[in-house]
């Protein structure tokens, strides 16, 4: 428990970018407390998939909130996929493999220490290693001058062994994100809520599980270096490479869909 208390509080804050994009649809006031708490039950198998959650009125009393509150929460989570309502049987959580796993809040809601990260790591570093290396590639040609000082600064402000989680992840979605924008591709662009949510879960089980090297200052460097050089057949083998250390550094490199 204590271990867990100790990941809690590094866990890094949603990265800006990501809270601009998902910020205006999230819940406020009590509503939001709900559907965290609810979430975070569902996520930590207090609720299990295939099972029938409590009545509306024993939800609420457990809350401490309304009815209504609670039918707005179940709304929000039937939304990311994690239940079912239906008038014959109640409130129903769904199969894991259901869920919007991509969410940046599904992601929050899991403990530190819950299995299901690992899953989660090595299935989204699988997914960023087709993307990511295409994308460093296009950011070589097509990056602007500003983009590629950006990109370089963020590359050389992770300090792994020395700084503080909250300012190596922060350098580190600096990074990813500019690269993304850097393609020139409005459709890339677009993936940047996918990437920095798959950024957050490799903190969540790579850079929060014990590891003497969790990320690699040279692989970033080596990166940036290759998109200033307008390298781009240089880049896309260094960010496969970078990944690729990310795979081996969480004992994955064998891995596939590990199952949920």
């Amino acid at each position: 428990m204590e271990d867990d208390d100790a990941q809690v509080a590094m866990r890094p804050k949603m990265p800006d970018l990501l809270y601009a994009v998902i910020g205006s649809a999230l819940p406020t006031g009590a509503t939001k407390i709900a559907v965290d708490d609810l979430g975070r039950r569902i996520a930590n198998e207090v609720y299990r998939p295939g099972e029938i959650m409590p009545t509306e009125p024993e939800l609420a009393a457990s809350l401490g909130v309304s009815r209504t509150t609670v039918r707005d929460a179940i709304k929000v989570l039937s939304g990311k996929g994690m239940v079912r309502t239906a008038r014959r049987y109640g409130t129903r959580v769904r199969p894991v493999e259901e869920w919007s796993l991509l969410d940046a809040q599904v992601v929050a809601w899991h403990e530190p220490s819950h299995p299901r990260l690992q899953s989660m790591f090595a299935e989204t570093t699988e997914l960023r290693s087709i993307i990511e290396p295409q994308a460093a590639a296009l950011a070589a040609v097509r990056a602007t001058e500003a983009q590629v000082a950006t990109i370089s600064d963020a590359a050389y402000a992770m300090h792994p062994t020395s700084g503080s989680v909250e300012d190596l992840f922060d350098a580190d979605c600096t990074f990813h994100a500019t690269i993304l924008e850097a393609t020139g591709n409005l459709m890339m662009r677009q993936l940047r809520p996918i990437i920095l949510t798959m950024l957050w879960i490799s903190y969540e089980y790579g850079v929060l599980a014990k590891s003497p090297e969790p990320v690699t200052r040279e692989g970033h460097i080596k990166v940036a270096e290759a998109i200033r050089a307008r390298d781009s057949m240089g880049a896309e083998r260094e960010m496969a490479q970078m990944l690729e250390f990310n795979r081996r550094t969480a004992g994955l490199e064998n891995a596939g869909s590990v199952g949920f």
